[in-house]
């Protein structure tokens, strides 16, 4: 091996990132054979999240079929110092840790609170309902006209997403059993079902 091999070392100076989970849950595969729980997780920088919105249809098709698959992302971006401190404080305390399960760990670490970037909110809204989602969305805006908001499309319904928090008591209570508020978490982004094979 030459002193001057090429690892492919990325430039640094990256500010944010965005922690990503690809996942195969057991309660989205009850009755699929032969299914085993699989995840990925790890962060990624903004100029390369179009490659691992791609990439994610790999994992999909690496599982059995029928299989469904989640790609989830966090709704705010990371900051790449405060994960570096926290991961030399870990690493100093875990002399033991296993180094080859980094990619998790740094994934679990920029999903702490302290982490975030930006101080967005995430919303839960569990109804295919569009009139009550748009009805929701009004009723955050009238709260605070400084807020704004937008809707991703979830495969159980949709999620909100609020620029910034607000005092939520009121309105969570009045759409308590429809809406979740997640604050500060993961949206799934995509999802995908293997396709059966034929019989």
């Amino acid at each position: 091996m030459t002193s001057n091999r090429s690892w492919g070392v990325e430039a640094v100076g990256f500010r944010y990132c965005y922690v990503i989970l690809y996942i195969s849950r057991n309660k989205d595969n009850i009755g699929v054979t032969n299914f085993k729980e699989r995840r990925k997780a790890f962060i990624c920088t903004e100029e390369k999240l179009d490659y691992y919105k791609r990439q994610f249809y790999n994992f999909a098709d690496e599982g059995v079929a029928g299989e469904t698959s989640r790609m989830y992302m966090s709704i705010n971006k990371r900051d790449m110092a405060v994960i570096r401190k926290q991961l030399i404080h870990f690493l100093i305390d875990a002399e033991d840790f296993n180094l080859c399960s980094m990619q998790s760990k740094l994934a679990a670490i920029a999903a702490q609170k302290e982490c975030a970037a930006e101080k967005k909110w995430m919303i839960d809204f569990d109804s295919e309902f569009p009139d009550q989602l748009h009805k929701m969305m009004a009723e955050i805006k009238a709260l605070d006209d400084t807020i704004e908001c937008s809707a991703e499309k979830t495969p159980h319904g949709y999620a909100i997403i609020c620029s910034h928090g607000f005092d939520s008591r009121e309105i969570m209570d009045r759409w308590a059993g429809i809406a979740t508020l997640k604050k500060d978490d993961l949206l799934c982004f995509n999802w995908v079902t293997k396709p059966k094979e034929e019989e």
